[in-house]
């Protein structure tokens, strides 16, 4: 890979508009909130939640914190992070490359990165897999969204700036993420096969 995919994925988010070009509502999609459910039945009521990528804190913080839960958020765009604190007052939220972000000895019941995972380059995902492991309390959870193509790229005009993704096939990421310590216990796609939204849900449990 010839370019530093974090930084055009910083400035993409910056300088462009990804909540007004995919967020037409402030409430998670019925997909998000059929999995953000199912991972709240699981998790003691006041659990601990890291959002790797957690953009303006709208809708996913909002809506685990009004569950009860401890949310911490991470997300690499100061506009983000500043957008979520007034978002979501009731959360921690941190600026930051979340792949190299230190939480010292804190630890998690819950780990989610929607739409996130994707920006990282491919070849450092299964170090963050496994960083993701070792930030849980045994018997955690991760629900993440992963990409489907396969391959890695840069979109010009996307939300009005440039972005770009990084992502291997669900098969590969299945094997990755066993190897670094869960279990699949539930997955799902998002979109249909060829769409730029085509995601693959996953829900796993740290062994």
């Amino acid at each position: 890979m010839i370019y530093d995919i974090r930084k055009i994925v910083k400035k993409g988010y910056e300088q462009g508009d990804y909540t007004g070009h995919f967020r037409i509502s402030s409430d998670p999609n019925q997909m998000e909130k059929q999995y953000l459910d199912r991972l709240a039945t699981l998790l003691p009521k006041t659990a601990k939640i890291l959002d790797l990528g957690c953009g303006i804190g709208i809708p996913f913080d909002k809506y685990l914190v009004e569950k009860g839960f401890k949310i911490t958020g991470v997300d690499i765009a100061s506009k983000h992070i500043k957008a979520a604190k007034r978002n979501v007052p009731e959360a921690t939220f941190i600026e930051g490359d979340f792949s190299a972000t230190n939480f010292g000895d804190k630890r998690f019941h819950a780990i989610i990165a929607f739409y996130s995972i994707f920006h990282i380059p491919r070849e450092e995902q299964q170090d963050l897999f496994n960083k993701m492991n070792s930030l849980l309390n045994d018997g955690g959870f991760i629900l993440i969204t992963l990409g489907t193509s396969g391959g890695e790229g840069i979109e010009e005009n996307w939300a009005g700036s440039t972005m770009a993704w990084s992502n291997y096939e669900p098969t590969k990421y299945k094997t990755m993420i066993t190897q670094a310590g869960f279990e699949i216990t539930e997955s799902e796609y998002e979109g249909q096969p060829g769409d730029d939204e085509y995601h693959w849900w996953v829900l796993a449990k740290k062994k």
